[in-house]
């Protein structure tokens, strides 16, 4: 039985968008309308429940813990609002607790239900009409990679819901291969029962043919990932060659890139590449599933990826400069890479750095290097942000200072009094609303809340403290309390929005 994640890669099934809860937790035994939340808790074990109309956030938390309940593998929200940076407005903090915890994927989706349940129930039959479907995406995307061996393979696995790898088959293993300008190349992909199996075998052969030819012109068929590598580990004064090749394979090195550099710190160095290659395609799969527009003036986001010394670089363009809400974006996306990657992984110890973005081939290098830099290397953060002004350095000598402690201590006493569980929600929300300009709707937005649940956090930070906020010295004070004690604890590597901070402990 396919699980949430195998779902997306099916055909028909485009208009899914994951929000929160895992992907592969659950084997899907098949899909339901649901006119009324109230009936989750009746749910079959491993049903896709697609709820009819819009549930407010409250009656939201109840849906999901029935759902949870009853073993439910995902729950698909509709006609909901959507927020600009990701979770329609209507998911709560509580829900995205629930739905980890309880193991329920959330889901949205628009467009035409009656399709995607069909298309579900094709997709846990795995019936002929599913395999067909997968063999007229694989023509359709698998054609569109001719020439790139590595884009091939993975668009045919995207179609398959299967890996495909370039390699020769090993024993029981379904493989193709065909002749190419630089050798052969050698498809592999794991066997498949009945209908399945005749869809692997025919998209592997056609894939094949796919990767070998389609070169451009004299252009050696290179691979986007491979070529990349190259772009950032060479000398700087070959980056101009390596630019023009790249442009030849489609690789948009003229673009504005943000750069993502995970590292798998938990595995010797002998074992760091190949387990990296093993999450690459996964990284690529989770981030084009996620994608979505980083800003209203920006186009979508093309991602590529490449192993350089020893870790994976996941490399974000945009046409245009994708500004403060890209970078946000691209901070967003990593977290969730990391943290759905070290469920699956979790002996690698992966940490990921995100560069800023800057523009063209040199911008590549350059943006890698940051988010090389920023890379946490102590303490519990395991992504943050290059801190492109050093304020995070800055701090941290001011608060290395005992006065500079016991002020913060003094400022915030009476909410680290409460203890860090109550403590950590009311400083997470403080900083972060003074970081927007004490505006409630923004601080709402960044930290995916109802305003009225920041609004009311503020006030009772107001109430414990006594602190005007109203008046700039005192937020000021207040905002370098905040920043200090999380760049103290995260390493001195805070990310861009602080919604992911732990109450300072002076």
């Amino acid at each position: 039985m396919p699980n949430v994640l195998d779902l997306l890669a099916s055909p028909g099934l485009d208009g899914l968008r994951p929000l929160v809860g895992p992907l592969d937790a659950v084997e899907v035994t098949g899909v339901r309308l649901e006119p009324r939340p109230d009936r989750l808790a009746a749910l079959p074990a491993g049903t896709v429940a697609v709820l009819l109309a819009p549930v407010p956030g409250h009656l939201l938390d109840v849906a999901v813990r029935d759902a949870a309940a009853a073993g439910a593998a995902a729950l698909v929200l509709t006609g909901v609002t959507q927020a600009p940076h990701g979770l329609p407005a209507e998911v709560t903090a509580t829900a995205r607790a629930l739905a980890e915890r309880g193991r329920v994927a959330l889901l949205y989706a628009d467009g035409d239900l009656a399709a995607l349940v069909v298309a579900v129930e094709r997709a846990v039959a795995g019936s002929a009409a599913e395999a067909l479907a997968r063999v007229a995406v694989a023509a359709r995307e698998v054609a569109a990679a001719a020439g790139d061996p590595e884009r091939v393979a993975a668009a045919a696995a995207r179609a398959l819901g299967v890996p495909v790898e370039l390699r020769a088959a090993g024993p029981g293993e379904e493989g193709a291969a065909a002749a190419g300008p630089d050798g052969e190349i050698r498809l592999a992909a794991p066997p498949q029962p009945g209908h399945a199996g005749s869809a692997v075998r025919s998209v592997l052969v056609m894939a094949a043919l796919a990767a070998a030819g389609g070169g451009h012109g004299d252009v050696p068929v290179r691979s986007r990932g491979r070529l990349l590598a190259e772009l950032l580990a060479a000398p700087r004064d070959q980056a101009a060659r390596l630019a023009a090749r790249g442009r030849a394979l489609a690789l948009p090195v003229d673009g504005w890139h943000i750069a993502l550099r995970v590292e798998a710190g938990g595995l010797d160095a002998a074992d760091r590449p190949r387990a990296l290659d093993a999450v690459m395609s996964q990284s690529l799969t989770l981030l084009r599933a996620w994608e979505g527009p980083a800003a209203p003036a920006v186009e979508a986001v093309q991602w590529n990826a490449a192993l350089v010394d020893d870790a994976l670089v996941l490399l974000s363009t945009w046409s245009g400069d994708p500004g403060a809400d890209g970078r946000r974006a691209a901070l967003a996306r990593a977290r969730r890479v990391v943290d759905r990657l070290a469920g699956l992984r979790p002996e690698a110890g992966l940490r990921c750095g995100v560069g800023s973005a800057h523009r063209g081939p040199l911008g590549i290098r350059t943006s890698a290097r940051e988010a090389r830099a920023a890379v946490p290397r102590v303490g519990p953060a395991t992504v943050a942000a290059h801190d492109a002004v050093g304020l995070d350095r800055m701090l941290l000598e001011w608060y290395a200072s005992d006065t500079a402690r016991e002020a913060v201590a003094e400022l915030l006493a009476p909410v680290l009094a409460l203890g860090p569980e109550r403590a950590e929600p009311l400083l997470r929300t403080l900083q972060c609303y003074l970081d927007h300009n004490n505006s409630p709707a923004r601080a709402a937005e960044a930290l995916h809340l109802h305003r009225n649940a920041v609004g009311a956090r503020i006030r009772k930070v107001v109430r414990l403290t006594g602190a005007d906020l109203d008046d700039p010295d005192v937020r000021l004070a207040l905002q370098l309390a905040c920043r200090a004690g999380l760049s103290a604890q995260h390493g001195g590597q805070t990310a861009a929005g602080g919604d992911e901070g732990r109450a300072p402990r002076p």
